[in-house]
């Protein structure tokens, strides 16, 4: 019962110390605080885990409480320090709120400040009060709740052009609201961001990221994708005016018809609709060009050829048939267009009948209009049809002459016989037969050949014009030329190398693991590959591709390399019969687990065989012997020289039991080798004995009164190294040449001793 008051007292003592502690830590006499009316905090200020708040001189305390503390509360300080440790601050110069947050990640339980899962490192003030006995000013904080970013609103899913990016973060209140903008997919818009604002050049789709640094918290960014339609222009006028483009442009003046195709090329297609002003003035610039197309001047030739029929002296001629012919004659507009050339050629038929109206004053018949037409008949008559010629001499022959003008109706009519006959002479046809050979050479099919070279031949047809005469050959001739040269210059398609690329795509990366015959065939069918054939070669041209093909699909991979395998196999004893079953079956079963045939993509495995082969001769091991002293050679076993070379090999017997040495069963001159050692003898082959001894695999017996001692031993063929200068190892045959000397002279010692 004692102990047990004991250990309660002790117990209440010590929890009394605890609850006292705060205030034991943090004695009012050491303090220094702030004067209540200079603290600059008040309620809903934020602090960062930085702050720092600095004390004066008076002696009080600061204490920082969470919102959850209940300062109205009636209890005493010990009892509110006991059920709600709070952090007194009892500053020797300044505190911050980082200092107390690691101290209560360290110990929650002894501080109220404790982090949110949404605290951004922040905390918000809520009350600063005197405590009650005034000797303290209490701070009442809790932490700071961030306000993430859900959406971004306000970004238009349709702008007509270059637009001002003006989205907004919700919810208002967000603590980040500050947008940055990413083109991830820009597409046929031409988009780029000055800014915030979205520059496009084209109508299309832009796809755009918006991003807000630390939006959904601190460390985590907020993003949202947009697409934005960028709205095309209407180009229906454009294609109105387009529409109005004549289409024989040939009937207008080259200056009228160049501004024309001017306002056509000028037009950009796809422009977004903010550009609408701009498509508009592409129609109204083509509409003003066809607007302002001249038409070529009209024909006047037969107007100037009448003119030229008009007599010289009208003075012989009526006052009133002159004012007739005057009157046709100042009707002439001489800017008439081809497309008024009927009434060009009404002036000359009105000129002709002007001048046949002409009426002489009585005198002499005149026989200047007859004279004038017989002047006017062509010398060389040979160009019309006999027919219209005939005609022509029979009204010349009609004519009668002398006559006065009271029969000038009978001379006019000799002269308008005359007039007609002239007119009536027919120029014969022009000979088509070379246009006619050569649209005979036009192929029916010409998608063989390209739209570049199919043009100049479709312009030359079209240019053809029937009922030409044979003044006109040259003209006609130039048709047929030019229906040549086009043909001439004819360009067939180039044919589709398509499959032969998507062939040549096949060929492995790595050929040096096939055959050199068959990487032959296949580098022979690539090199066989004529490019540039025309579409006509299209069979040709796949048949590459076939062949490429075929060359891939025969390619044979190398053989494996059973070298190592082979030289494996060689090293398998002979004899076999001294080894253990166990390890006799496990070099049998390596060797029949050895599959021929494999190729070089299966060379891992055939090495495996060799490997496996090795491991099972290395691990051969001999059957026990009658005798447990029986001598084996314990340095130099299964060594590997050199032609040339030194080789040393040493048995577990006395030197003085020596009694011979057998190279592949046979014995050797002991002038071949040299002896050391005592206890141990060794046996050195010298270098000239085994450059006499053929490259490979020998056997080595040493034979002692006591048994001998086996090994085998390989030579590689001797290599000439370069001198580099070093001697170490000839120092180090110097001294165990010494060291060998020494051991020679003291076995004579011993030898000499025991005698």
């Amino acid at each position: 019962m004692k102990k047990t008051k004991k250990m309660l007292s002790f117990v209440l003592s010590m929890l009394l110390i605890v609850t006292m502690f705060p205030t034991m830590a943090f004695a009012k006499e050491e303090a220094k605080t702030w004067k209540f009316g200079e603290l600059s905090l008040k309620a809903g200020d934020v602090l960062g885990k930085d702050t720092e708040i600095k004390n004066d001189a008076e002696n009080r305390e600061i204490r920082i409480l969470s919102e959850k503390t209940n300062l109205d509360e009636k209890k005493d300080d010990k009892e509110r320090i006991k059920t709600e440790k709070e952090a007194v601050i009892a500053a020797a110069a300044s505190w911050n709120l980082k200092d107390l947050t690691e101290k209560a990640k360290k110990a929650p339980a002894d501080y109220l400040l404790k982090k949110a899962d949404s605290w951004n490192g922040s905390w918000i003030v809520t009350k600063i009060a005197e405590t009650e006995t005034k000797d303290a000013i209490e701070i009442q904080i809790r932490t700071y709740e961030y306000a993430a970013v859900t959406e971004i609103q306000g970004i238009p899913k349709e702008i007509p052009g270059t637009t001002a990016l003006t989205g907004k973060a919700v919810p208002e209140n967000a603590d980040q609201k500050q947008i940055t903008w990413e083109i991830t997919d820009a597409g046929m818009t031409g988009a780029v961001l000055d800014g915030t604002n979205l520059k496009v050049t084209n109508a299309g789709t832009v796809k755009l990221l918006a991003t807000i640094k630390d939006g959904k918290k601190t460390g985590v960014d907020f993003t949202q994708e947009f697409t934005v339609i960028v709205k095309a222009a209407d180009y229906t006028k454009v294609t109105e005016a387009l529409a109005l483009i004549p289409e024989d442009m040939g009937r207008y003046t080259e200056e009228s018809a160049a501004a024309v195709q001017k306002a056509k090329d000028a037009v950009k297609e796809n422009l977004p609709s903010a550009e609408q002003e701009t498509v508009n003035g592409y129609a109204a610039a083509i509409q003003t060009a066809v607007n302002a197309l001249t038409l070529l001047g009209a024909d006047y030739t037969e107007v100037d050829a009448v003119l030229a029929k008009v007599p010289g002296d009208l003075s012989i001629y009526t006052e009133e048939s002159v004012e007739a012919l005057n009157a046709v004659i100042a009707s002439i507009d001489r800017t008439k267009t081809v497309e008024e050339q009927q009434a060009v050629d009404a002036y000359a038929e009105a000129l002709e009948n002007a001048i046949a109206a002409l009426v002489r004053k009585p005198v002499p018949a005149d026989y200047q209009g007859v004279e004038e037409l017989l002047g006017k008949i062509p010398k060389d008559l040979s160009i019309y049809t006999e027919k219209s010629v005939k005609a022509l001499n029979a009204a010349k022959e009609a004519i009668v002459w002398d006559l006065d003008d009271s029969r000038q109706e009978e001379v006019d009519q000799s002269a308008e016989n005359l007039k007609a006959a002239l007119d009536g002479l027919t120029l014969k046809p022009a000979d088509y037969s070379s246009v006619d050979a050569a649209l005979a050479k036009v192929s029916n099919d010409l998608s063989i050949y390209t739209e570049e070279s199919i043009q100049p031949l479709q312009t030359a047809i079209n240019s053809v014009e029937s009922g030409k005469t044979i003044l006109d050959q040259a003209e006609v001739d130039g048709w047929a030329a030019a229906i040549e040269n086009a043909l001439a210059g004819l360009q067939v398609r180039k044919a589709d190398y398509s499959k032969v690329e998507e062939a040549i795509k096949k060929i492995p990366a790595d050929l040096s693991l096939y055959t050199d015959a068959s990487v032959k065939a296949l580098e022979d069918a690539k090199n066989s590959v004529v490019t540039e054939r025309p579409v006509t070669e299209q069979e040709s041209v796949d048949g590459y591709a076939k062949k490429i093909e075929a060359a891939i699909a025969g390619l044979t991979y190398k053989d494996a390399d059973y070298s190592k395998v082979d030289a494996a196999v060689k090293k398998i004893p002979n004899d076999l019969k001294k080894y253990t079953d166990e390890s006799v079956k496990a070099v049998n079963d390596a060797k029949a687990a050895i599959v021929r045939g494999k190729n070089i993509t299966e060379q891992k495995t055939v090495d495996g065989y060799a490997a496996a082969l090795e491991k099972a001769i290395a691990g051969l091991k001999q059957k026990p012997m009658t005798a447990q002293n029986l001598p084996k050679i314990t340095k130099g076993v299964n060594q590997s020289g050199m032609q040339g070379k030194e080789l040393s090999f040493t048995a577990d017997f006395e030197a003085k039991d020596l009694k011979k040495v057998l190279i592949d069963q046979k014995e050797i001159d002991a002038k071949n080798y040299v002896t050391a050692g005592k206890e141990n003898t060794q046996v050195t082959l010298k270098a000239e004995y085994t450059k006499s001894l053929a490259e490979g695999k020998h056997t080595i017996s040493i034979v002692s009164s006591k048994g001998q001692a086996d090994t085998v031993f390989y030579l590689k063929k001797a290599t000439k190294s370069p001198d580099t200068g070093d001697r170490t190892q000839v120092m180090l045959w110097v001294i165990l040449l010494g060291v060998s000397a020494a051991a020679v002279v003291g076995a004579v010692v011993y030898r000499k001793r025991e005698k």
